[in-house]
């Protein structure tokens, strides 16, 4: 994704989503503010309120790291998402420096889909321990996810759509990448790789 495309992504996500968002969460304050509002009512709002909060501020750190490409190596970035997502659990991590310009489109896709499969784990697999490698050998990088967790995240699951794992597949099509996912009883064990540029 080029610089002019990642600048227009960020205005249309401004302009569509992040204030069709700020618009829910001051539709909330007012029936939060309204005196007819039952008690148990206002609970269930709050908790929906502080939801909406923190989507508007996923969607505006989106929004900046469109407009500000990270400068982080494929390796850093996948180590800092790896320590802040999958906090709480066991990481044992082998995260090698791989030939990849930060501000290429191969490793921001492989930072998208590196990011959905650990968020699939912490929120989804019940794990208690994740493992990520990165490797490059022979001109392939590999990048390797698994889980110690419950299982049902594979390709053939009829909750494809459910944990995002359609979206990561398109993602990885798009920039020429290989993926497998295997999950069962034993945890789930995503596998991508790609050609170096």
């Amino acid at each position: 994704m080029t610089n002019p495309e990642r600048i227009r992504l960020a205005q249309e996500l401004h302009d569509g989503i992040a204030q069709d968002l700020v618009g829910v969460g001051y539709s909330l304050d007012l029936l939060l503010a309204a005196p007819q509002t039952p008690i148990d009512t206002r609970l269930q709002l709050r908790t929906l309120r502080f939801t909406v909060t923190d989507l508007v501020d996923k969607v505006r750190r989106e929004m900046y790291q469109l407009r500000q490409p990270t400068q982080l190596t494929l390796a850093q970035q996948l180590h800092i998402n790896a320590v802040s997502i999958c906090n709480g659990l066991t990481l044992s991590l082998s995260i090698a420096e791989v030939p990849l310009a930060p501000e290429s489109e191969l490793a921001y896709e492989i930072t998208k889909i590196a990011t959905e499969l650990l968020r699939n784990v912490a929120a989804h697999a019940a794990a208690t321990s994740v493992s990520i490698s990165l490797s490059c050998d022979d001109g392939l990088v590999v990048l390797k996810i698994s889980d110690n967790g419950k299982g049902g995240a594979d390709s053939k699951s009829s909750q494809l759509s459910r944990h995002g794992l359609r979206g990561i597949h398109e993602r990885a099509e798009a920039i020429g990448a290989r993926i497998a996912i295997d999950s069962d009883r034993s945890g789930t064990h995503a596998c991508l790789a790609f050609p170096t540029p």
